[in-house]
């Protein structure tokens, strides 16, 4: 059994090295490789565990060896899963390491639009005191939040809302009722909420699932927090209703485009890098759920198998 890490781990404490090696040959890549070097290491596994690197469709095509993809993280649109699972491949994510982590900050984004923080923080910095005027807000107990997506980290946000003193109503596919959310359309979401909160995955279905339509149906004082992936929402929109005061800011955790975003020149948009997740605690959880994924895939008992629809008959794995 060979297991290779494909690249760049964010983190590799010794004690899970040591339990990889104990499942099997196991070699670790420190940096992120272009497709063609990221097929030539994945021909030569019989598990991959996957952080930084997108693979397409075309990536599958050579893999007669490969047999399972542990993703490290909850999302799993870096893997063309259906591609995938046509080749016998199976990939798993890591569904539960990081809901309360991104529960919390959903409300350092929240609270950071809101209170205008970031603002308030330059003035102090320039030698003002006691200034009012501009950071008049609105208190959050009493107003609505709307989940679009009620799963684990949905209703963490949830649980930290009902402290604020906030009602909830959400939104899911299957429209499942959630203890302590009120249920309802997205559309009424929408229009509803005084924040709206997205908890999906992204993947060819949920691209663009926030349009134009629907942002422009937010209140004008709503904000929109955004900890799930960029392409979720339409980037255009949001910016044109954000820069004509249409609603009222936003936080986001990712975007489609990093480089020059016209969003950049906002001053009602607070943005951090893709680091909802990262905390003590859910580094290290995500360390122990990654570890038990594999290792129930390694004894047959396979766990957080995203691509199941598409999976055909696996192959045998290499001694």
């Amino acid at each position: 059994m060979r297991i290779v890490y494909l690249d760049e781990p964010t983190y590799l404490p010794d004690d899970f090295v040591r339990e990889m090696e104990r499942l099997g040959a196991f070699e670790v890549y420190f940096d992120r490789p272009d497709l063609t070097t990221a097929v030539q290491r994945l021909s030569e596994a019989d598990i991959a565990i996957v952080e930084w690197t997108r693979l397409p469709e075309l990536a599958f095509a050579k893999l007669t060896r490969l047999n399972h993809i542990a993703l490290v993280m909850t999302g799993y649109d870096l893997v063309d899963i259906k591609a995938a699972g046509a080749a016998g491949i199976s990939v798993s994510n890591c569904p539960t390491y990081s809901a309360q982590a991104v529960a919390e900050h959903v409300f350092a984004l929240l609270l950071a639009v809101n209170r205008r923080i970031l603002q308030a923080d330059r003035l102090v910095r320039q030698g003002e005191s006691h200034v009012y005027g501009p950071f008049l807000a609105g208190e959050l107990a009493g107003r609505t939040l709307g989940l679009i997506g009620t799963g684990r980290i949905g209703q963490a946000v949830a649980r930290i809302a009902r402290g604020f003193g906030m009602h909830v109503i959400g939104a899911n596919r299957s429209g499942r009722a959630v203890p302590g959310v009120e249920a309802a359309d997205i559309r009424e979401v929408m229009r509803r909420s005084d924040v709206v909160s997205l908890h999906v995955p992204f993947h060819a279905k949920t691209k663009g699932m926030i349009t134009s339509e629907l942002l422009s149906s937010m209140k004008r004082t709503a904000l929109l927090i955004n900890t799930s992936r960029g392409g979720l929402v339409d980037e255009d929109a949001l910016f044109t209703l954000l820069r004509d005061a249409k609603i009222a800011g936003a936080g986001l955790d990712d975007l489609v485009r990093v480089a020059g975003n016209p969003l950049y020149g906002l001053d009602n948009v607070v943005f951090t890098p893709g680091t909802a997740w990262y905390t003590d605690t859910a580094r290290e959880a995500n360390m122990a759920e990654l570890l038990d994924t594999i290792r129930g895939y390694v004894n047959g008992s396979p766990r957080n198998i995203v691509n199941e629809e598409f999976l055909a008959s696996k192959r045998p794995q290499s001694e």
